[in-house]
């Protein structure tokens, strides 16, 4: 096990940090920033391989787990963008309040 972990913890960490790179560059506009990219990615990364390790299949080839760390990297980023969208606009409204109604 300890072997294995070895061998797919850096594809994984690989993974991680290129869908992270990946995402700033693709969004550069409105990206939260190189760091938090590559942060969400690596973390994304690193559980999606354990998920499909654990529950799934602990016998993967490394070309596999780069596969599934990108996705799950890009399932954590994806999800960090609509969340923060979400609460960034709810917060700039007032809390959800219609800018057009208020009154000045």
């Amino acid at each position: 096990m300890f072997e294995h972990i070895v061998q797919m913890g850096p594809i994984l960490v690989l993974a991680g940090l290129i869908a992270g790179w990946v995402a700033e560059a693709a969004s550069r506009a409105g990206g939260y920033g190189f760091i938090f990219d590559m942060v969400f990615g690596l973390v994304g990364s690193v559980v999606g391989g354990a998920i499909v390790w654990v529950f799934i299949s602990s016998d993967t080839g490394m070309l596999a787990m780069l596969v599934i760390g990108c996705v799950g990297a890009a399932l954590a980023i994806a999800a960090q963008r609509r969340l923060w969208r979400s609460a960034s606009t709810r917060s700039a409204w007032g809390g959800g309040t219609n800018p057009s109604t208020v009154s000045p």
